[in-house]
């Protein structure tokens, strides 16, 4: 009898144990959800004129260079380098970007480049972190300087987009969205010219340390191969007409 009674009363705090548990589920499953919807572009520069987004605007998103340069018919003689900057004031945006900040963020492209190489070439060459920030600091602190002088434009963007706001589930009014520009400037720069800059920006750099001055011609090639795009964007096109591009095409 007792053992029965036993039995019983672990069964009733099982079940109990099971109902909570449940309850407790149950309510975090009625927790909000929190909208996490990619932004879609709304307006964009042409509109007016029924004009479709360029594809060299698409394949920067996706992080393309070779798909900007074959867009804007660049040839490989040329030096590219990518500037994307967002804003709610449109006229603004495009001032900082075209007056203020063009060579400032061509630099920060160089210095990220710079830093990742030697983070690379550094670990392969199992060097300690003393070394590898040292290294970084002296070369990017040497390419800060170089001025880049002979940069051409060659062709600018804009697009609008909204972004459902994160607490609002089934957005509906134009108050549920949060508004964006998004600015593109694509510059060039002969890579003759742009390698003399490099290689008089080297030439300078004092660095006699046997375990970085390697460094010297690994970065003078990366940098003349290739600047580092914008990190790639997840942005939907779906409600504008887009340009087909060369390699959706084939």
């Amino acid at each position: 009898m007792k053992r029965f009674i036993l039995s019983v009363l672990t069964v009733l705090a099982l079940g109990g144990m099971l109902a909570s548990c449940g309850s407790t589920l149950k309510l975090k499953g009625e927790e909000p959800i929190m909208n996490t919807g990619r932004p879609e572009v709304i307006d964009y520069q042409g509109l007016a004129l029924g004009s479709a987004v360029p594809d060299w605007v698409i394949a920067i998103g996706d992080g393309s260079e070779k798909r900007v340069r074959k867009s804007l018919d660049i040839p490989n003689s040329k030096q590219i380098f990518i500037l994307q900057n967002k804003g709610n004031d449109l006229d603004f945006l495009k001032a900082w970007t075209d007056q203020v900040d063009a060579r400032a963020e061509i630099a920060s492209s160089v210095e990220q480049t710079i830093a990742q190489t030697v983070q690379s070439e550094m670990e392969v060459r199992q060097a300690d972190q003393q070394v590898k920030t040292k290294a970084a600091k002296i070369y990017s602190a040497t390419m800060t300087n170089v001025t880049l002088n002979g940069l051409s434009k060659e062709d600018y963007y804009w697009i609008k987009t909204r972004t459902p706001k994160v607490d609002v589930k089934n957005p509906k009014l134009a108050t549920d969205y949060n508004y964006e520009y998004t600015y593109y400037v694509v510059y060039t720069l002969d890579k003759d010219l742009y390698e003399r800059q490099i290689k008089q920006a080297m030439d300078d750099v004092e660095d006699n340390d046997d375990q970085t001055v390697f460094l010297k011609d690994v970065l003078s090639e990366k940098l003349m191969s290739t600047i580092l795009l914008p990190e790639e964007e997840d942005i939907s096109f779906n409600y504008v007409p887009v340009e087909t591009s060369y390699y959706d095409a084939k």
